[in-house]
């Protein structure tokens, strides 16, 4: 291992700018995953509508479409794959070798400007030096990380040269600014955010909660559902008015508070066809103004208000397990969960995250163990 190894950006620098910029996510071009698949042409028109938009990252993995995401990447961005980023991932319990020199084949290449560990599982770290052998060998520009807790990026930072670190962030689901932001901010990492619409939430159009079709992943996803459904609703209808003072969509909202956000390099939105490009990518009014960032946070701090544990709470939690006791422990009505969930994985336990916190204590409030 390669103690005390720094950072470097290298070749992938001209891909970033003084501010965050849009990318593309490339999961639901793959067509599988998200609803019905449109046609294959119209996916792949849909990428070369980015490149025309100006976009010029774009990030997909070996599993987004069986392969299907990589394979019409190759084919869309071929013409002009001096001019754009192409970042990969290598499957936390894969062989490395063998599935970038897969991807590279898929994506019509020599070579990725990013190939990223999708998890960081068991073993991982010998996975991360596996993928620097590939970089010194010319496979890849840089080196990234994604979905890891802020003990294994920083431990990740003593292994190997990384470049960015991606991990899922918009205006809902913060988790990484209690740890792995900031850890990126101070060691010169390209943070890339994936999710930033929360799946497709944040676009505004769901007056109910949906029903996804077999195969869609957002049928497994809590916020589509129960009470963290009508907090986030609430949220979206309190934001339309500011996006229409602001002349933007809510869509446009949304990711111009991320690219505001210190610490933000990429931001990556998937499409699936022309429109939902121009929807995204074509209107680009940058970073949104602090005033107006700080009355998005007012208005998901009020929604989103930190419970606090009743009187029986105490009691009815001593025959609780100890990740359960922790959080009950912290349910004071200032703490945010995000807080609480990175506390837990500072000891470092099985991680934890917001998420988590936020059924348990919906669950506790139903008992009446806990108010809002």
């Amino acid at each position: 291992m390669h103690e005390g190894a720094r950072t470097d950006l290298g070749p992938l620098s001209r891909f970033l700018g003084a501010e965050p910029r849009l990318g593309f996510g490339a999961w639901a071009v793959g067509g599988a995953g998200w609803g019905t698949a449109g046609a294959e042409r119209e996916r792949e028109a849909a990428i070369r509508r980015a490149v025309e938009c100006g976009i010029t990252f774009f990030d997909t993995a070996p599993i987004y479409g069986g392969g299907e995401s990589e394979r019409l990447l190759g084919r869309a961005l071929h013409a002009d794959r001096e001019d754009v980023a192409i970042a990969t991932k290598v499957g936390p319990r894969d062989d490395p070798r063998a599935s970038l020199e897969a991807s590279l084949r898929r994506l019509n290449t020599d070579y990725v400007d990013v190939a990223q560990l999708h998890e960081a599982f068991e073993r991982w770290e010998w996975q991360l030096e596996k993928l620097q052998k590939l970089q010194v060998e010319g496979k890849a520009l840089a080196l990234g990380l994604c979905n890891a807790t802020h003990l294994q990026l920083a431990r990740a930072l003593s292994i190997a040269p990384l470049a960015t670190y991606q991990a899922p962030y918009n205006l809902f689901d913060r988790d990484v600014e209690e740890r792995e932001l900031p850890l990126c901010r101070d060691r010169g990492l390209a943070f890339l955010a994936y999710r930033p619409l929360a799946a497709g939430l944040l676009t505004g159009k769901y007056a109910g909660p949906p029903q996804f079709p077999e195969g869609d992943h957002r049928r497994q996803i809590y916020w589509f559902k129960g009470k963290e459904f009508e907090r986030r609703s609430c949220v979206i209808e309190r934001l339309r008015p500011i996006a229409q003072r602001e002349g933007t969509s809510l869509i446009g909202l949304t990711l111009g508070w991320l690219r505001a956000q210190p610490g933000v390099s990429i931001v990556l939105v998937g499409a699936r066809n022309g429109t939902q490009v121009d929807q995204v990518f074509a209107p680009d009014p940058g970073p949104l103004a602090p005033d107006t960032v700080g009355q998005i946070d007012a208005i998901v701090s009020d929604v989103f208000r930190p419970a606090t544990g009743t009187p029986q709470l105490g009691e009815a939690a001593r025959t609780w397990g100890e990740r359960e006791r922790f959080i009950a422990a912290r349910l004071d009505g200032k703490t945010r969960y995000e807080a609480v969930a990175a506390a837990w994985t500072d000891r470092g336990d099985q991680p934890m995250i917001a998420a988590q916190v936020k059924v348990f204590v919906d669950q506790l409030v139903e008992q009446g163990l806990a108010e809002v």
